[in-house]
């Protein structure tokens, strides 16, 4: 069966008898996001709905849900409420209601950064906010498993960022494996969203210390465990 690429949803359209969209947030391989409005009580939720039906996507839906309730204390990780059995195109699909965060997707707050490069000191700020949320996660022996600038949501809150996390997945490697991988996931966005190849030679050399060139095996002989990357960033000097 073939993914399809959007359900468009939009504006007004009821999702369950409880719910109507405001809004599309975004989009991912597995799924659309929409802000919706809890019908009886005007409140704001979030609603991720599944491409594949629900037969197709029974048992990674409910593994992704146990997941989000296991780290529920975790400040990063989107707050889940439910789930719901939604009927759209003529068959059943699975959707997860969650809390509504009002943060801008990180792929799209870059586009207002001149260049779309965030400055030095803001970007290891930033890094840092992340990586004390993904330290949480590991330290309960999970992972997120796929962090990129398209499901991180963030808020500015004066000189601090407040973040919040979105598709978590399970490839099928060791969780050790997947830790690791989240590590150089963060080094990674940091490598990023400070201009990438083109602009990293000119990069201070507290950018350059944690990118290491984009080098796997220099970042994790490094920052073997989340941990390390995240006291080198609370103690690193200028």
């Amino acid at each position: 069966m073939s993914t399809q690429q959007s359900f468009g949803l939009a504006k007004g359209d009821r999702l369950t008898w409880r719910y109507e969209v405001i809004e599309p947030i975004g989009a991912g391989t597995e799924g659309e996001v929409y802000k919706i409005r809890e019908k009886a009580t005007g409140l704001t939720r979030a609603a991720k709905l599944y491409f594949k039906s629900k037969e197709h996507n029974s048992k990674r839906f409910i593994r992704y849900a146990r997941k989000l309730d296991a780290l529920k204390d975790c400040d990063i990780v989107v707050k889940y409420l439910h789930a719901e059995e939604v009927w759209i195109n003529d068959r059943f699909i699975y959707c997860l209601i969650s809390e509504y965060f009002a943060g801008a997707i990180l792929e799209d707050m870059m586009k207002t950064y001149r260049g779309r490069r965030m400055p030095a000191f803001e970007a290891l700020n930033l890094i840092h906010a992340l990586t004390t949320g993904i330290e949480e996660i590991h330290a309960r022996k999970e992972f997120h498993g796929d962090l990129h600038k398209g499901n991180i949501f963030v808020e500015r809150n004066g000189v601090f960022f407040r973040l919040r996390t979105i598709d978590f997945h399970e490839w099928g490697r060791t969780p050790a494996t997947e830790r690791r991988a989240d590590v150089l996931s963060i080094a990674r966005l940091l490598y990023d969203i400070t201009g990438g190849r083109d602009h990293y030679k000119k990069q201070p050399q507290a950018i350059r210390d944690i990118c290491m060139g984009n080098r796997s095996d220099l970042i994790l002989k490094k920052f073997p465990t989340v941990f390390h990357l995240r006291a080198h960033l609370e103690t690193f000097e200028w």
